[in-house]
């Protein structure tokens, strides 16, 4: 709760008052009034659950049976997850045909989480970040087609413009956040030579600029997109999460910024897990796209859970496991690559 000490002259009695009315009204359609980049959650333990989801790209219908089953929307599409945290780590829209019902559910579901002590984050994807650099860009042609069929223009949602807000929620979207001690970043990447402090202020600074084509957020060797551990074009290009020297310089970076391990999207079929979350090295990395787009295997996705959120707070493998499109619950696969 906030309190304002309010000052006996009317100045300051008029300063509080808007102060007040600001902190409360908030804007409707953004996750906040302005980008912080990067997201720090030092209290995981204030909530219930940790669940996190990623590249539901456009399958409403899908997204719709999963969050059904894992209990965090009910029968009407209403926030039923109570005081749980929900991250969305990247690429909600293109390649499915409903990407826009899809950012216009979690716009409706993140004031509901609030309001029933629980949080809903959705973060930056490569295709959000590419879509918001240059609307034309041929990877997001899906979206551009969604959106003119709605009859919005995509440069002014781009722009975040757009007469019902979706731009401006696109355009608040952090593009990581840190919980406790595990990171939630769509490709899964941790800069080489960055420390944390750095790696905060360069985000903030990138996205409060509007910088979505900038090297840092969609370059090869990206956040939102590395892939490949040698440049593209290269005669023989290596998947970083195929190399085990890649992962295991990738750990020592996390474990340098002072963290435990890393949430990421992104790539389906990481450590050859087809079709489901998995993880290495002691639930260090954590892969949860499952491949729900239509060019992957349009899976029926499924969720990940941090059953104990304080498990977080520790440089120590947490207690996790995954929520399935039937309303099951089922163990993470594992296996070790780097130890």
């Amino acid at each position: 709760m906030y309190t304002y000490r309010l000052r006996h002259s009317p100045k300051g009695f008029t300063a509080a008052v808007l102060a007040a009315l600001v902190w409360f009204s908030g804007p409707s359609n953004a996750q906040s009034s302005a980008n912080l980049g990067v997201v720090e959650i030092d209290d995981p333990g204030r909530y219930s659950q940790v669940l996190a989801v990623s590249d539901v790209h456009g399958e409403y219908a899908h997204l719709k049976r999963l969050l059904t089953a894992a209990r965090v929307i009910d029968a009407q599409g209403r926030w039923a997850a109570g005081r749980s945290l929900l991250i969305v780590v990247g690429d909600s829209i293109d390649k499915g045909p409903e990407s826009l019902p899809i950012l216009e559910l979690w716009m409706r579901l993140r004031p509901q989480a609030q309001a029933g002590g629980g949080r809903l984050l959705v973060l930056l994807g490569n295709h959000e970040a590419e879509f918001l650099a240059d609307p034309h860009t041929g990877k997001t042609k899906p979206f551009r087609k969604e959106l003119k069929q709605a009859n919005i223009d995509a440069e002014q949602l781009a722009a975040g413009r757009d007469p019902r807000g979706i731009g401006a929620f696109l355009r608040a979207m952090p593009c990581a956040a840190r919980v406790g001690k595990m990171l939630f970043v769509h490709a899964g990447w941790f800069p080489p030579g960055e420390t944390w402090p750095a790696f905060v202020r360069r985000a903030r600074q990138t996205l409060a600029a509007g910088r979505y084509g900038d090297p840092f957020l969609t370059g090869e060797h990206s956040i939102l997109e590395a892939r490949e551990v040698t440049p593209a074009g290269s005669d023989d290009p290596e998947k970083w999460y195929d190399d085990a020297g890649a992962v295991r310089n990738l750990e020592k970076r996390v474990t340098g910024a002072g963290l435990y391990g890393v949430v990421f999207g992104h790539q389906p079929k990481a450590f050859h897990f087809l079709d489901e979350i998995g993880g290495v090295d002691g639930l260090r990395l954590i892969k949860i796209d499952t491949g729900m787009a239509p060019d992957a295997d349009e899976s029926p996705g499924e969720v990940l859970r941090f059953r104990r959120p304080a498990d977080l707070l520790h440089l120590a493998r947490p207690q996790a496991d995954r929520l399935l499109a039937t309303g099951a619950a089922a163990q993470i696969a594992e296996k070790h690559v780097a130890q």
